[in-house]
């Protein structure tokens, strides 16, 4: 688990050994599961959740999940006290990893975009945990919008 605290929002990495036994399709219990989440990080890490929040969470199955946590500022905030409230959309997408260098027999197990001198790599072959573990030194994950407009802009190197 991975965790970066943006100004407005918490971004949360979590690989696919933590999500194993989520059904993002059962939309109460995916909510469940983030409040638990959420209440979870706010004790280890001295932080505060209280309110309504955007909870947004791009899912690739090579890779995990990556929630992005965001609070809305409402004018009645006296009714979401100690609480934790929240609306989930789940994105379902593929990853694509910029990557810096990486040996060349990982390469046969992606896809390679190029954009100017920058190579974006996704997942074609299920890899093992060392091999993503490998990926990831060497990368930096892009997701989201950001990932499907380098696919359709990028040539697609192999």
């Amino acid at each position: 688990m991975k965790l970066v605290v943006d100004s407005n929002k918490v971004i949360l990495y979590l690989n696919r050994m933590y999500i194993q036994a989520l059904d993002f399709k059962d939309k109460e219990e995916t909510e469940k599961y983030m409040k638990f989440l959420l209440t979870k990080l706010a004790s280890k890490y001295d932080m505060n959740f209280s309110g309504y929040y955007l909870v947004h969470i791009y899912i690739d199955m090579s890779y995990g999940v990556i929630i992005e946590v965001k609070k809305e500022e409402l004018e009645y905030l006296d009714y979401f006290t100690n609480q934790i409230e929240m609306n989930t959309k789940i994105i379902h997408g593929s990853f694509l990893y910029e990557v810096r260098n990486l040996d060349e027999e990982v390469f046969n197990k992606f896809y390679v975009y190029k954009i100017k001198e920058k190579l974006y790599l996704r997942i074609k072959k299920e890899l093992s945990d060392f091999e993503m573990g490998r990926v990831l030194e060497n990368a930096t994950i892009i997701y989201g919008k950001k990932a499907d407009k380098i696919i359709r802009k990028a040539h697609l190197v192999r």
